[in-house]
């Protein structure tokens, strides 16, 4: 069996087609520890669905740069500019158009407001939780931040405006234990939180690793950014 590398704005993931292949949970669990690498996640391309697993090799019910990737593998595998397919998270709508890659995120569940000593924030989950907390983005100390990620079992995301639908976004994210370059999901949670202040319908983030947009029509959310294959075909460790 056979995978590639692939970055979705600075999220990495190692892509593995088995459209062709009926792997038990316990399989993709070992394929995931033998080869992520330094990848962020593995995402299994199924026949019409996406199955997604974060480097611990846990499955996590969605990733929003992963659903990217998995549009722009079957793009490039099938020539279909619309792919529509399903997740543990439900129906995703997704295309390709002008090297934009783009997908109907999962609707967002507002759980509320929290404090912590002298932290605060919104909890609300895309696919998966999410901590969303307007602060300094040029010094974060992510230690601190940590025991949130633990507390609420959900994904840190700090955000400043940099001009009126223009943010900048960091993350930490569980499963990886680690900041990395983007978070699609995490970008679509502070674009919500963003957007319910100032009533904005698109909203433009800076991520470590690149640019995403978000926008929103008739109560959707659309996660759009671009997606490159970063490795040619490797053959992997069963």
């Amino acid at each position: 069996m056979k995978g590639a590398n692939y970055s979705a704005t600075g999220n990495t993931f190692l892509v593995v087609d088995s459209r062709n292949h009926t792997l038990s949970d316990e399989v993709k669990h070992r394929i995931v520890l033998k080869n992520v690498g330094s990848n962020d996640g593995v995402i299994f391309v199924e026949d019409g669905f996406m199955d997604y697993y974060n480097r611990d090799g846990v499955r996590a019910n969605f990733c929003g740069n992963g659903a990217r990737t998995y549009v722009f593998f079957v793009y490039v595998s099938e020539g279909r500019e619309h792919v529509n397919f399903n997740s543990f998270a439900g129906n995703i709508e997704g295309r390709v158009k002008d090297g934009i890659v783009s997908v109907s995120m999962p609707d967002p569940v507002f759980t509320g407001s929290f404090r912590e000593e002298e932290l605060s924030g919104e909890i609300l989950t895309v696919g998966v939780p999410h901590i969303v907390i307007e602060g300094n983005t040029e010094t974060i100390d992510w230690e601190e931040l940590v025991p949130l990620r633990m507390l609420y079992d959900a994904n840190v995301n700090v955000f400043s405006v940099i001009a009126e639908g223009l943010l900048r976004i960091r993350t930490y994210e569980r499963g990886i234990e680690a900041e990395t370059g983007a978070c699609g999901s995490g970008a679509t949670s502070v674009s919500w939180i963003y957007s319910r202040k100032t009533g904005l319908s698109r909203v433009e983030l800076q991520a470590n690793g690149g640019n995403l947009e978000v926008t929103f029509e008739d109560g959707k959310a659309y996660l759009g950014g671009g997606v490159e294959k970063c490795s040619e075909e490797l053959e992997l460790l069963l």
